[in-house]
């Protein structure tokens, strides 16, 4: 019987030279932006590294054996050092002044989009000026907010000259909250700005390319084909999601039942959604396949159509690695080149952190590469024992297999970023992945048929009801019992110790080490282990502070794994989980619910004339102060003042009552208020945390 073995493996590593450039590549972005950030320039040791390897090249250092490994060593570094350049080539700095008034000229660079208050425009700064006349080129991508309400409409191309400030984006407010701003630096927009529509003034049009306005123009015919198409709200939300990737129309209760279900990705265009055009285009023009001529050009038909397509859905991380994995894979069918997937894969890869090296930081990116990873090693080796199998059978094996071996990949990510597992992953997507095919095909169909009325009619009550059913399967899985496992805390160690697990797993099931087992099994106990210490650390943990939600009052108090939350009586049923869920998962704690909410003007528990004892500190909350029995003499010493808004109290008084360490700011106070309170405190030199500027106040034992 043949067994693999570290020559086989060596031979395939080989066989994909890009496998061997692009970790290099990637380890060095990494080690620049994330770890320590070389001051040097890598270009030099670029330069060095190429010179080293030209003269093992030049000596014939190869036809030396045991210095073999000397050019391995030197392509490694030439590579590492390219990452560490990319990074330093591509600085996160903004050209854009920020925080002063200046007159701006603005290029319109996508259709705006409208959220709950106001529309989002992506624009590109083409130059600035103080006064209006002296003008500074610049070529910086950002994002202007108009009123919803305004009567006035802009389209990719326009040139607007208006008079507006431009900020940096905010910093997330609390510890391991989404950090929104870091997250537009990735992608090399570094500000915002609020402008008044009125005050824009329109100085030119179609200052775009021809490529672009297609684009853009076939976006808004496919929005308004399935708008004509008589959805219903959800299915049409769906819809617009399956077919060009734009998500904004989706519920959020919906958005939650696919992810709690675990079939998510359907929603979002990836490597199944461009598979499925691939296989459309494939298919209709198979007739071409009879000459060499025509071969090669439905490669280049399906090439322009497959990157149209990816441009219409966004270009997302996951569009963009599976657009240029298919056109690696027909570029090399139309030359009768070898089709390597892992070299393939490697290659859309290098291709894209050469683009943009931080691209590497995106979860999108992460989940896309780690799933087809997944599935290309993974997938044969669980179908092995299946091999005999035919027919359905087969099928559904396959289906699972691809499933389990996606999930198996990309499980330490859903985990440490998403903290949730869809407990009917499997099942659901052995229903919903060839079920969405086929809405995806009536979807092509749809949008064929569209310039006939009738026939768009009936083909979208096709469509809205196959859609209804889809939305009925994911509801149904989400509404069965532990439909998902919520409130995963896993940290740096376990996220690194799961993914060398799988590392062992994938090595076993290759070279059939026993030795792997003992070596999973440590890993996992290793796993467990962390667990049980911080479980453990979370039983005897006291904290308390002040969450930085918007225009609310958010205290919370921890104590030994249970606690409880103050808020103001206008945010009590109001969710902060995007804010707060995260952090009270590390500790202890699956959401916000699991914290009793008591009001800012309840009876709470410990607490005399104002000051609760809590953690061996005393606190005191402005709201529970009672103006008619004010404290005489000397004001009571505490530790810390939480100033909320306060009816007819003046923060005099309040001062005269309570004489505190450090006063901490809420962030429901108006404007004016936190003012007065800023000059008193530093009039009086008491240090003050301010909520709105700060972010959250956290305090822990």
């Amino acid at each position: 019987m043949y067994r693999y073995d570290t020559a086989d493996f060596i031979e395939d590593i080989r066989r994909n030279p890009f496998l061997r450039i692009t970790l290099p590549l990637l380890l060095g972005i990494i080690f620049q932006y994330s770890l320590f950030s070389l001051q040097i320039s890598g270009l030099l040791f670029m330069a060095f590294f190429l010179l080293s390897l030209l003269g093992l090249h030049t000596f014939k250092v190869y036809r030396i054996y045991p210095l073999e490994y000397l050019y391995g060593l030197n392509y490694f570094l030439i590579f590492f050092f390219m990452g560490i350049s990319l990074v330093q080539f591509n600085p996160l700095k903004t050209a854009i002044p920020l925080n002063e008034e200046n007159f701006y000229e603005l290029l319109v660079i996508e259709n705006p989009e409208n959220n709950d208050h106001s529309t989002r425009i992506n624009v590109k700064v083409r130059a600035f000026s103080a006064n209006g006349e002296d003008w500074k080129k610049c070529s910086e991508q950002s994002i202007i907010y108009m009123a919803k309400d305004s009567m006035r409409t802009f389209s990719p191309g326009d040139v607007l000259v208006c008079k507006t400030v431009f900020n940096e984006v905010s910093p997330p407010q609390n510890p391991d909250e989404f950090d929104y701003r870091e997250y537009l630096k990735r992608q090399k927009i570094f500000s915002t700005s609020f402008v008044n529509s009125e005050k824009a003034v329109r100085t030119d049009s179609g200052q775009i390319n021809f490529y672009k306005k297609v684009i853009f123009d076939l976006q808004k015919y496919s929005l308004e084909i399935l708008q004509n198409a008589q959805l219903k709200s959800d299915e049409f939300a769906v819809a617009l999601a399956l077919l060009i990737g734009n998500r904004r129309y989706l519920e959020d209760e919906l958005r939650d039942s696919y992810t709690n279900s675990g079939t998510v990705h359907l929603l979002a265009v990836s490597g199944l959604h461009v598979g499925i055009v691939f296989m459309i285009l494939s298919f209709v023009l198979r007739f071409m396949d009879r000459a060499k001529k025509l071969r090669l050009f439905k490669g280049l038909i399906i090439l322009v159509s497959l990157w149209i397509y990816a441009s219409i859905a966004g270009l997302a991380s996951s569009i963009v690695r599976a657009s240029l994995m298919f056109s690696i894979f027909v570029i090399s069918d139309m030359f009768n080149k070898s089709k390597g997937t892992y070299n393939n894969l490697a290659l859309s890869c290098f291709i894209m952190c050469i683009a943009n090296p931080y691209v590497i930081f995106d979860t999108g990116f992460q989940l896309s590469y780690l799933a087809v990873a997944g599935i290309v090693y993974f997938q044969p080796k669980f179908m092995k024992p299946f091999r005999r199998c035919k027919g359905p059978v087969k099928t559904v094996l396959e289906c699972i297999t691809v499933t389990v071996a996606a999930q198996l990949g990309t499980l330490p990510v859903i985990l440490f970023v998403f903290k949730t597992f869809p407990t009917y992953f499997l099942f659901a997507n052995l229903i919903l992945v060839p079920y969405t095919s086929i809405v995806m095909y009536i979807g092509v169909i749809v949008i064929a048929l569209s310039w006939q009325p009738f026939l768009l009619a009936v083909s979208g009550f096709v469509l809205n009801y196959c859609i209804y059913l889809m939305n009925y399967i994911v509801k149904f899985f989400d509404s069965l019992p532990f439909s998902s496992i919520g409130g995963i805390y896993l940290n740096g160690i376990q996220c690194t110790l799961l993914t060398v697990s799988i590392l062992l797993l994938a090595i076993l099931l290759s070279f059939k080490e026993k030795k792997m087992y003992a070596a999973i099994l440590i890993s996992m106990t290793g796993i467990f282990a962390t667990g049980a210490f911080h479980s453990y650390n979370l039983s005897t943990h006291r904290e308390f502070g002040m969450f930085g939600v918007r225009k609310a009052f958010y205290a919370y108090f921890i104590e030994n794994g249970t606690g409880f939350s103050i808020r103001d009586t206008a945010s009590l049923n109001v969710s902060f989980d995007f804010n707060t869920k995260n952090y009270l998962i590390r500790r202890g704690f699956r959401s916000e619910q699991d914290l009793k909410t008591l009001s800012l003007y309840d009876s709470i528990p410990n607490m005399y004339k104002g000051v609760l004892l809590f953690s061996g500190k005393k606190i005191a909350l402005s709201s529970q102060l009672n103006v008619n029995d004010l404290f005489s003499g000397t004001p009571l010493n505490v530790d810390y003042l939480y100033v909320t808004e306060t009816q007819n109290v003046k923060p005099e008084t309040v001062l005269s009552c309570y004489n505190p360490s450090k006063i901490i700011i809420a962030n429901n106070l108006p404007a004016y208020k936190i003012t007065e309170w800023i000059k008193i405190a530093e009039s009086k030199k008491i240090p003050y945390h301010n909520i709105k500027t700060e972010g959250g106040f956290l305090t822990a034992d």
